[in-house]
């Protein structure tokens, strides 16, 4: 028997519900439809945030490899600036003089200066000595690998030797540590290249020239840089003697204020070393060919500089007395790409300049995956 209650008896609508269809399911259909539109709202979020929400390690890894991908972003606006003739080759050769010799000097002396004493310095010790154990882990992993790979001629085999030492030991890390660990951390990393430049002009350019030192070569020890740490060191350890005799400057002082705003100008003028040493690298590798990048020796390169010789260096690292905040920045240094400076020093010692420069970019792009696989694996 029809009751007109029987079908009209239905639940008030919800907000944003429209009834449709026949006056029998129209209620209940419509609830379906915004239900399911409301799960699939709801899935999407949740596949979204998955990896932060359900794996700390995944989490990780995504952050680093945002963080990282963003730093190159800097090396792609280089390769286009050279694509659109806005940079050229002379240009871009003086501009690197110009981070060389100021910019990153100014850097290295502000950020010492600021965040070390003499006892500090003295603490972390460990940060030079662990760059040099890095760089000698390199030299000989790539000796030996050397033995079992066909070179075109010995330029080729004395750059590949070379880009298995020296790796990405500043102008790479310098954005990665300030990002993770701040000024506090790039003080670190610049104390720790006094190891590395060491190991540049001596085990770097012993195997950039065939097993064999050349006398210029040690005169490079006094590059600007080394002279800027030097000068840094001696600073930080006269006022640790001074203040020790009680002849601390006073903080309100003219002479405090001079030094205060020398030390300031020094940080705002070298901020400009990593965006333009990131810059200059895109420029440099933009006119590479194809050609260069698929041969096996360009593959061993990449295979030894971000993962044997990075594996090899942590396992010594893990073995020395080294405090935590200390091994961070070395185990970063570890897992860096060829260096920048490879193409450079290539040209001075008549090497292999466009395999230096290929294995530079293509390093350099694949440790934008390896780096944070690396560093999840290290911090998380």
């Amino acid at each position: 028997m029809y009751s007109p209650g029987r079908y009209n008896n239905r639940e008030p609508l919800k907000s944003g519900e429209q009834r449709i269809g026949n006056p029998v399911n129209r209620g209940c259909f419509s609830r379906i439809l915004i239900d399911e539109q409301e799960n699939r709202e709801t899935l999407w979020q949740a596949s979204f945030f998955l990896l932060e929400l359900n794996d700390p390690n995944q989490s990780m890894f995504l952050e680093f490899f945002i963080k990282v991908a963003a730093i190159f972003c800097m090396v792609g606006f280089g390769i286009l600036a050279r694509k659109l003739r806005l940079i050229g080759s002379d240009s871009t050769t003086q501009l690197s003089k110009l981070v060389t010799w100021f910019f990153y000097p100014a850097l290295v002396f502000s950020s010492l200066v600021e965040n070390f004493t003499l006892d500090s310095l003295l603490a972390n010790w460990a940060l030079p000595v662990g760059t040099i154990v890095i760089m000698a882990t390199g030299y000989i992993v790539g000796f030996f690998a050397m033995q079992f790979c066909r070179f075109s001629d010995d330029r080729q085999k004395h750059q590949f030797l070379f880009q298995s030492t020296i790796n990405n030991y500043s102008f790479l890390p310098l954005p990665i540590i300030l990002m993770l660990w701040g000024e506090a951390g790039v003080a670190m990393l610049v104390f720790s290249t006094l190891g590395s430049e060491i190991a540049l002009w001596t085990l770097g350019i012993f195997a950039l020239t065939g097993n064999r030192l050349r006398r210029d070569s040690l005169t490079h020890l006094l590059s600007v840089p080394m002279v800027a740490i030097l000068s840094a060191i001696a600073v930080i350890a006269l006022s640790g003697l001074l203040a020790g005799r009680g002849l601390e400057i006073s903080p309100t002082g003219v002479f405090a204020t001079l030094q205060g705003s020398f030390i300031e100008m020094l940080d705002i003028f070298g901020q400009a070393t990593i965006p333009l040493a990131m810059f200059l690298a895109g420029s440099r590798v933009a006119d590479l060919k194809l050609g260069h990048f698929f041969t096996m020796q360009q593959v061993s390169i990449v295979l030894l500089r971000l993962l044997l010789v990075p594996a090899a260096a942590v396992m010594l690292l893990f073995a020395m007395p080294f405090p935590d905040e200390l091994m961070r920045i070395l185990l970063v240094v570890a897992v860096m790409p060829s260096a920048i400076m490879s193409v450079v020093l290539s040209e001075v010692y008549d090497s292999d300049t466009d395999f230096a420069a290929s294995t530079v970019l293509t390093t350099q792009l694949v440790s934008i995956f390896t780096i944070p696989v690396w560093l999840t694996l290290f911090l998380g």
